[in-house]
């Protein structure tokens, strides 16, 4: 029983080092707006680029430019991110939230991939070290090619109840856990 442990698990570990090798490679080929960072785990790879901040208060729109992302075996979501230290308060308040998203990715010609508006009332909302993450598992799912360009158009309207936060952000993941 010894003699097979040692093998299988040097097996497993070169596995996992070498498909974390070829996401930080990856990784360091992304150019565009965000901050890229490699969330890869042992045996998983993955990756999240996180975009300024805004008011959760306000209306807010951008437009980011996504170039050479990583692939992995499945498409990125897009998630709507916040901090709230009262996780009860924040689930409570889910049903009374007002505010909504929109998001709009095109191509390089500018032909639109994909397009769809979110309502966070309805969305699902994730949550970790109380880092919370809404988003819809069909409508937030972005597919990238990975020679290929794309703007990212997000928008957010507050609506008259928005999310129990003070500051929003998005971020678009791959594979992360938190």
């Amino acid at each position: 029983m010894k003699g097979l442990l040692a093998p299988a698990l040097v097996s497993l570990l070169s596995g996992c080092v070498v498909g974390n090798l070829a996401m930080e490679t990856q990784v360091t080929q992304y150019s565009g707006d965000g901050f890229l960072r490699n969330c890869s785990l042992m045996v998983s790879p993955g990756y999240r680029i996180e975009f300024p901040s805004f008011s959760a208060a306000r209306p807010f729109e951008a437009s980011y430019h996504l170039s050479h992302l990583p692939q992995l075996q499945r498409d990125p979501l897009l998630l709507l991110r916040f901090y709230q230290q009262d996780f009860a308060a924040a689930r409570k308040k889910k049903s009374s939230v007002t505010a909504s998203f929109h998001v709009t990715l095109s191509d390089a010609q500018g032909n639109i991939q994909h397009s769809a508006d979110i309502a966070l009332s309805r969305a699902w909302w994730g949550e970790s070290q109380r880092l919370f993450g809404i988003y819809d598992l069909e409508k937030s799912k972005l597919h990238f090619d990975r020679k290929a360009s794309y703007t990212l158009h997000v928008s957010y309207n507050p609506g008259r109840v928005p999310p129990p936060t003070k500051q929003l952000y998005f971020s678009l993941e791959n594979g992360c856990s938190k």
